[in-house]
C-alpha cells in the first residue's frame, strides 16, 4: 500500500536514519535521508517528497519550528513528528502546524505502517482537492469530484473524532469499554463487542458489548467460537478476518494479541455484508488508539510505582531514626481512606490519599535527630523548626513532575480551617479536601498514641476535643464525620 513513496527521513542519529531507511525500502518506498533542518530543506528543493519522517530534536533548527517552512513551500508533503520524550504540547503545536500524526520512539513497525496508509489517504486528499479547483471548468466532472470530495472529508471527519474521542478518556475510564462504544458510534455496525480468550483458547468471551439500540448484547453473543481462519490470519500481516457478516480484528499490546474486537452488521437484500471491508481502515485505526492508550497507561503505572518505590524508601531512612513515623503513616492512611469514605470524596481524592498518606511526613527527614527525636517537648525554635517539615516534603515529591498535585497535599496539611496554620496559613476551603482529612486522622493519631513527653488520651477524651475543634483547626462537617465513624465503633 506504500509501495514507490518517496520518503524523507530527518534525525540527528543516523542508526535510527538506517533502521527506518532499511524497514520502508524492503516495503518498496524510496528513501531520502538528512541529519539536520538545513539538510532537510535542501533535499525539499531537490527531491518531490510524499512524506517527512521528522524529528523534534535537530542539532540547528527545532523540528516543530521546521513544518511552517516544508507547508510553504510544498503544502501537500505530509509531516509524520518521531521524537523520544512525550510532552502534550510538543503534539499540539506539531497538529496545529499541520503535522498528520505523532509518533513516540521506539515505535513498532505495524503502528508506523498503519500511520503511512492513513498520512497517504490524506495526502491524496489534498492532491485532489487541488485538482478539482484546477478543472472547474467540466460541471459534471465538478459535482463527482465533489461527491468523492465530501466521501473523503466524511472520512477525514471521522479519523478526526475517532483520535478526539481516545484523548477525552480520562484516568478513570476502561479504555475497552470505551473502545467498543467509538467502534459502535462511528461504524454503521448493528453491534460490537471485546472479546478476550477462555483459557482453552477456543471461545471468546463477552468483556464489553454495544447495540445500535442500546439492548442488551444478546445470550449468544456471551461466548462465541473463535473461527480457525482467524486464528491463522490475526498472526500473520493481514490480522483480521471477514467472515459472513462479521469483522474480526485482534487488539496487539507489545506485539502481542491479547483480545479481539468484533463487529456484526445488517445483512442486506443480497445477503452479502455491507461496506465490512470499508469499515476494516477504521476498525484497525480505532484498535492502534487503544493500544496505544493502554500501553501509555502500563508505561505511566511503572513509572508512578518506581517513583513511589522511591519515596517510601525515604520514608524508610526516617523510620530507622523514629520508629514512631511508620506505624502513624500506616495507620493515619487507613483513617484517612475510611474517612475519605464516609465524606463521599471522589474517586481521584481517594487515589491521592492512597498516594500521599503513607508519605505525608516525608519532610521529617530533613528535620535534625536533636529535634527529632526529642523526648522532651520541643522549645518555640524546635517547634519552628519542625513545622518546616511539610514544606520539604513537598519540596521532594514536587521534584517528580507527575506528583507535583499530590506535593500540594502535603504541604497543606497542618493548615488550621481558621488559617492559624502553616506554612500558608490557608482558610476553609482554600485548603485542599485531602489536607482536611488527613490533619483530623493526624491530630487523632498523635492524641491516641504514646509519646515520650506524654501519655495517650482516652478514646471519648480525643473525639470531643476534635469536635471542639471543629471550625478552628479542624472543618467542621470533616471533624463530625470523624467523631460518627468513632461513635460507630471503626476500627482501623
Amino acid at each position: 500500500m506504500i509501495e514507490g513513496t518517496k520518503i524523507l527521513v530527518v534525525d540527528d542519529n543516523p542508526e535510527v536514519i538506517n533502521i527506518l531507511g532499511d524497514f520502508l525500502e524492503l516495503n518498496g518506498c524510496e528513501i531520502y535521508e538528512a541529519t539536520c533542518g538545513s539538510e532537510a530543506l535542501e533535499m525539499l528543493k531537490k527531491k518531490d517528497v510524499e512524506i517527512v519522517i521528522l524529528d523534534v530534536q535537530l542539532p540547528d533548527i527545532n523540528g516543530i519550528t521546521l513544518i511552517d517552512t516544508i507547508k510553504v513551500s510544498k503544502p501537500t508533503t505530509a509531516v509524520i513528528m518521531a521524537t523520544g520524550y512525550y510532552d502534550p504540547n510538543f503534539v499540539i503545536d506539531a497538529m496545529k502546524k499541520g503535522a498528520s500524526d505523532f509518533l513516540l520512539k521506539p515505535f513498532e513497525f505495524d503502528k508506523l505502517m498503519l500511520v503511512m496508509m492513513r498520512v497517504l489517504r490524506e495526502r491524496n486528499l489534498l492532491i485532489e482537492k487541488e485538482n478539482i479547483m484546477q478543472n472547474l471548468g467540466d460541471k459534471k466532472k465538478i459535482e463527482h469530484l465533489n461527491r468523492e470530495l465530501q466521501k473523503k472529508i466524511k472520512e477525514l471527519t471521522t479519523m478526526y473524532h475517532i483520535s478526539n474521542k481516545f484523548n477525552s478518556i480520562n484516568i478513570f475510564e476502561d479504555v475497552y469499554e470505551k473502545m467498543i462504544q467509538i467502534v459502535g458510534e462511528t461504524l454503521d455496525v448493528t453491534s460490537c463487542g471485546y472479546y478476550v480468550p477462555d483459557g482453552e483458547g477456543n471461545e471468546l468471551i463477552l468483556y464489553a458489548g454495544h447495540t445500535r439500540d442500546g439492548s442488551k448484547p444478546e445470550r449468544n453473543w456471551q461466548r462465541i467460537s473463535i473461527p480457525d481462519d482467524l486464528k491463522e490470519e490475526a498472526r500473520g500481516a493481514r490480522r483480521y478476518v471477514v467472515k459472513d457478516n462479521r469483522i474480526y480484528l485482534p487488539l496487539f499490546i507489545q506485539g502481542e494479541p491479547i483480545g479481539f474486537i468484533m463487529t456484526e452488521s445488517k445483512l442486506n437484500g443480497g445477503g452479502v455484508a455491507k461496506s465490512l471491508e470499508n469499515d476494516v481502515f477504521f476498525l484497525r485505526l480505532i484498535a492502534e488508539k487503544a493500544s496505544t492508550q493502554i500501553e501509555n497507561r502500563m508505561l505511566y503505572e511503572s513509572l508512578f510505582e518506581n517513583i513511589l518505590h522511591t519515596l517510601k524508601s525515604l520514608i524508610i531512612a526516617i523510620t530507622k531514626r523514629d520508629l514512631y513515623t511508620e506505624g502513624h503513616c500506616k495507620r493515619v492512611t487507613n483513617m484517612s481512606l475510611a474517612l475519605g469514605e464516609r465524606l463521599g470524596i471522589s474517586d481521584y481524592e481517594k487515589d491521592v490519599i492512597k498516594v500521599v498518606c503513607p508519605v505525608h511526613d516525608l519532610g521529617k527527614i530533613g528535620i535534625p535527630d536533636k529535634i527529632l527525636l526529642k523526648p522532651e517537648r520541643l522549645s518555640d525554635e524546635e517547634y519552628t523548626v519542625m513545622q518546616s517539615h511539610s514544606v520539604y516534603g513537598e519540596e521532594i515529591m514536587s521534584r517528580f513532575e507527575i506528583l507535583a498535585k499530590e506535593a500540594k497535599i502535603i504541604r497543606h496539611h497542618h493548615e488550621r480551617y481558621d488559617g492559624k496554620g502553616y506554612p500558608d496559613h490557608l482558610a476553609g476551603d482554600d485548603i485542599p479536601i485531602c489536607s482536611r482529612i488527613i490533619a483530623v486522622c493526624d491530630a487523632y493519631d498523635a492524641m491516641v498514641t504514646d509519646r515520650p513527653y506524654r501519655k495517650a488520651m482516652a478514646v471519648g477524651e480525643i473525639t470531643s476535643e476534635i469536635m471542639r475543634c471543629g471550625g478552628s483547626q479542624f472543618d467542621p462537617a470533616i471533624a463530625q464525620a470523624f467523631a460518627d465513624l468513632i461513635r460507630d465503633g471503626y476500627e482501623w
